[in-house]
């Protein structure tokens, strides 16, 4: 058995250990399948985000169009940096502190994730697979990491 690190982990966090490429193409793939990411992704993942949780919803702006670009961009550009997570660093440890100060907390990723993948599960529909949404649930989760600085996951 070959050990491989996550696409999305950097290179400094697991010295000599190659990127899982069959991981990367599978995320890639898998999120073609949701269609553009700034379009109905991204509206069906912040309807369902602030059902989930309406007490966040003033931590967005009233018009939504720009949030739902940013958040489709920023996943597109993980999916172009799956094979060089380390070009990664900068943009996510930035976007993390762009977030501590729009009142984001470490315990609104998992919730996030959540509900990130069940937006891509629903857009996608029967093309989605459970590996689909394990997949991107690991994928999302070294990117929150990353976003907030602590250990990555396993």
């Amino acid at each position: 058995m070959t050990i491989r690190r996550h696409p999305l982990t950097p290179s400094v966090a697991a010295p000599g250990l190659k990127p899982d490429l069959e991981l990367a193409d599978r995320l890639a793939a898998s999120s073609a399948r949701c269609g553009p990411l700034t379009g109905r992704l991204a509206e069906r993942f912040y309807e369902r985000l602030f059902a989930r949780v309406p007490q966040i919803r003033g931590m967005f702006p009233v018009e939504m169009s720009k949030q739902r670009e940013k958040i489709g961009q920023t996943l597109e550009q993980v999916i172009a940096n799956l094979r060089s997570a380390d070009d990664l660093s900068g943009p996510l440890k930035e976007l993390g502190e762009r977030h501590v100060g729009y009142g984001a907390k470490p315990e609104h990723y998992p919730i996030v994730i959540d509900e990130i993948v069940a937006a891509m599960a629903e857009v996608a529909g029967a093309a989605w697979t459970p590996e689909d949404s394990a997949d991107w649930s690991l994928a999302l989760r070294v990117i929150s990491e990353r976003m907030i600085g602590g250990p990555l996951p396993a």
